[in-house]
């Protein structure tokens, strides 16, 4: 859920507490009765930050002041220092409160994921707070449907690409185990109700799952090999948990497969399958 801080993060460790620049701009949008609010998102939330991190910020606007602005000025970046010493201070997109209550609604992990943690840095009336903690939630049925579907999608790409490497399409079977193993993703996320973070951030982001089954390094040695095998076998050593959540067992996935393909589930799989 969503955090709420004091401007100035005095209570935050110096390593996650904004630069003194962006507290400053913070402040100036704090002074601006078009701004309703201001988040954190990124590294410096998740407790990813290093040396290369900057402050990741979504400033969120009237919809009537964000509605004037062009698409190509909804972005405000502080840059210092040139060639090694060159560094982003801040990088802020200057949304709407519109749009976010739009993402609650969306089907897409990118527009879920940066709000799960996100540290609520100024909020006018508590509008921003509420849509932030309703944009990180997954509905239960979301959940339901992306476990089926993500379930049938990595079996499928893991027997696609063994099929694949048969024929000696080696870069088409690697193509194969990616997919199966960001289906994979889908599966371990959402069973603890999150979404799949950024590409960049996968590896710290599967170290902070529970993963009783030791799942997530099978899904990392698929994408370090491009082997279908250790999807095989972290479907086999979620099998039971799956099963505990309504997902039917091997023998009765094509079933499954076939109701999912269904011509009349068309708009389900384009928000939940891979293909």
């Amino acid at each position: 859920m969503p955090r709420s801080e004091p401007e100035s993060n005095v209570n935050a460790p110096e390593s996650s507490a904004l630069f003194p620049q962006t507290a400053a701009r913070l402040s100036e949008w704090r002074a601006d009765p078009d701004v309703l609010g201001a988040l954190l998102v990124g590294s410096k939330t998740r407790g990813h930050q290093d040396a290369l991190s900057d402050d990741d910020l979504e400033v969120i606007l009237t919809d009537k002041a964000f509605a004037r602005i062009a698409p190509a000025d909804c972005h405000a970046l502080l840059i210092e220092g040139e060639g090694p010493a060159r560094r982003i201070i801040y990088d802020a997109q200057l949304t709407s409160l519109a749009d976010i209550g739009r993402k609650a609604r969306s089907p897409f992990d990118l527009d879920h994921w940066p709000y799960e943690k996100a540290r609520v840095l100024l909020d006018r009336d508590g509008r921003v707070g509420r849509a932030v903690e309703a944009a990180a939630r997954m509905a239960p049925e979301f959940r339901r449907l992306r476990l089926l579907h993500a379930t049938i999608d990595a079996a499928a790409a893991a027997g696609r690409a063994g099929k694949t490497l048969k024929r000696n399409f080696e870069a088409a079977a690697h193509l194969l185990v990616a997919r199966g193993a960001l289906a994979l993703a889908r599966i371990l996320f959402a069973l603890e109700g999150r979404w799949v973070p950024l590409d960049h951030w996968i590896e710290p982001e599967l170290d902070t799952l529970a993963d009783e089954a030791r799942v997530a390094p099978l899904l990392l040695q698929a994408l370090a090999t491009l082997r279908p095998e250790p999807i095989r076998e972290a479907l086999d050593r979620l099998e039971d948990r799956l099963a505990a959540e309504g997902v039917p067992r091997p023998a009765e996935r094509m079933r499954l497969f076939l109701e999912l393909v269904h011509v009349s589930r068309v708009a389900e799989r384009a928000e939940h399958g891979l293909w």
